[in-house]
């Protein structure tokens, strides 16, 4: 591909943003960082899948004095061929905790999205670790080492391959579309042989000569290692294709039946899409151009519409009759209370190796106390919000336009079931943002600070069995908000800000709407049947004896 300065550009893989893929993205590490020894930090996430750096342009415009912005005619690419919009590449010099004095090249984009600190970066700044073997794996806060991975050295090697095969359906009337060779740089055409060679020889891609209809371009992009990562460009073999829609379980699906567990594994699966084999007809109009010939994809590639609901399916039927096992898409969550936890792993392994599944040692962790689960931190105690997502509300410095404070809210509204009353409590910054001129006052800072003394720790897991719950409910001028209780342990809150009609509404006809709010947004865990006593406890009866 070439740029508009007559040079090639080179498009390089950030695996944060990517479209379509399945990495666990909410629970990555992160880290502070000073950059161009600045009077605050920087949250940035750990990517170890990608291969630069990168900040949004609103850090960057806080940056004083202001550092030097290049142009570049290099691209940045996410899975599926989406480009990131970039404003320009600067050199910062990043510190942590007042070490690793290093510079750093950044690109500034132009979207909202999380600074990110890249695999090149994260390994020589002593951030990233890379565990050799499956015998380097240990008991989290045990120190010993767990006996069960090691026998199982087959299903933690290698890209597994599952029972049957996907067919990818077309809409009706679908246009097939060929999308001619993209060039790739000299420099880089041994390494892409090689990687197609490597590939073809896993039986994951192979070489088609014979006429074909669809024909997609692919993205090469060079890893921090030296080789490279093919990528399938499929936007236009996305606006064809029908998605399945498979129901995805949620966290609080998951979190609901591990009440009483002490021990927990979590599984990452190797390359998980490629463990789905393509019906002959499916793997045709997966075919891409090289320079070297046409290929096509035998395994379900990254970047598809239907990619993730299929393979949600696929492992929703291979593990899903297992009561001790949650899945959302390629991370399972093993629990149990003491030896019937490593019981419940042994049976998931065998599963595994029975129907071909594998597992990234890298990522897994086995036999631990706590374990990250989709930006939240599981626990024997309860349920926790993740600790680098806490510290980044804390230490976010006041927002300085309406990109900065939209982060924040985000950021809160995730953590959403730890905050009691939320959205009473964000009111004048949901109003702030709204204004047409951007005016950071008392009011807004008073705000802030409530949000963050208001974060609870610690939830209860929610027992099913649980004869009776209590239910907290208020109502404010702005909002409602509901907390759902268990044995006199807070399992939930829950909060919804109140329209411009909604809030004309009388006090009594407010609280009253709470109690409807709340009784919707518990219904999975507080419609128990006739066995299930709900307590209500609102304000209107305080109300009323006042009035």
């Amino acid at each position: 591909m070439e740029g508009t300065d007559g040079n090639q550009e080179q498009e390089i893989y950030i695996d944060t943003l990517l479209i379509g893929a399945i990495a666990e993205k909410s629970s990555q590490p992160t880290v502070a960082i000073k950059l161009n020894n600045s009077a605050w930090e920087t949250l940035f996430k750990i990517d170890k899948g990608a291969e630069a750096n990168v900040i949004p342009k609103s850090v960057f415009d806080r940056l004083k004095p202001k550092p030097q912005l290049n142009k570049t005619s290099q691209i940045l690419v996410a899975y599926g061929g989406t480009r990131i919009p970039i404003a320009g590449v600067c050199s910062l010099n990043c510190r942590h905790k007042g070490i690793n004095n290093k510079k750093y090249s950044f690109f500034v984009v132009d979207t909202q999205s999380n600074p990110i600190l890249g695999y090149k970066a994260s390994i020589e700044m002593g951030f990233v670790k890379v565990a050799t073997s499956i015998s380097s794996l240990s008991t989290k806060k045990s120190g010993q080492k767990n006996p069960i991975p090691k026998e199982f050295d087959d299903v933690f090697a290698g890209i597994g391959k599952l029972p049957g095969k996907v067919e990818i359906h077309a809409e009706k009337n679908a246009i097939p579309s060929v999308n001619p060779v993209r060039r790739i740089p000299f420099a880089l055409h041994e390494r892409v042989k090689s990687e197609l060679e490597r590939l073809e020889k896993l039986d994951i891609i192979e070489r088609v000569v014979t006429p074909i209809e669809w024909v997609n371009s692919i993205v090469a992009v060079e890893k921090s290692d030296g080789s490279l990562r093919l990528c399938l460009d499929p936007r236009e073999l996305n606006k064809s294709k029908q998605r399945p829609y498979y129901p995805m379980p949620t966290f609080e699906d998951i979190a609901a039946e591990i009440h009483g567990h002490n021990k927990f594994s979590k599984l990452v699966a190797t390359s998980g899409y490629l463990m789905l084999a393509l019906t002959e007809k499916s793997s045709l109009v997966t075919t891409f151009n090289t320079p070297l010939g046409r290929y096509k994809y035998k395994r379900m590639p990254f970047g598809l519409i239907c990619a993730q609901d299929e393979f949600q399916r696929k492992m929703e039927e291979t593990f899903g009759n297992l009561n001790f096992v949650g899945v959302i898409v390629d991370d399972i969550l093993v629990s149990g209370k003491d030896e019937e936890h490593d019981e419940n792993l042994r049976k998931v392994l065998e599963k595994a190796r029975e129907v071909g599944v594998r597992f990234n040692p890298e990522k897994c962790i086995f036999g631990s106390t706590s374990v990250p689960y989709f930006g939240h931190l599981i626990t024997a105690d309860g349920i926790k919000p993740y600790p680098s997502k806490v510290q980044a509300i804390i230490e976010m410095p006041h927002p300085s336009n309406k990109d900065d404070l939209a982060t924040f809210l985000g950021m809160t509204n995730f953590l959403s079931k730890y905050i009691p009353n939320l959205s009473s409590l964000n009111y004048p910054l949901r109003k702030l943002g709204k204004q047409t001129v951007f005016e950071w006052n008392n009011e807004h800072a008073t705000a802030m600070n409530r949000i963050r003394t208001s974060i609870c720790n610690n939830l209860a897991t929610f027992d099913t069995k649980a004869k009776s719950v209590e239910m907290k409910t208020d109502a404010s001028k702005h909002g409602l908000g509901a907390e759902l209780s268990v044995g006199g342990k807070i399992v939930a809150f829950g909060s919804r800000a109140l329209i411009s009609t909604e809030q004309n509404y009388s006090q009594i006809e407010k609280e009253l709407y709470a109690i409807l709010y709340g009784c919707k947004n518990f219904i999975n865990l507080s419609m128990g049947g006739e066995s299930l006593h709900i307590q209500i406890i609102s304000h209107w009866r305080l109300y009323c004896q006042n009035h």
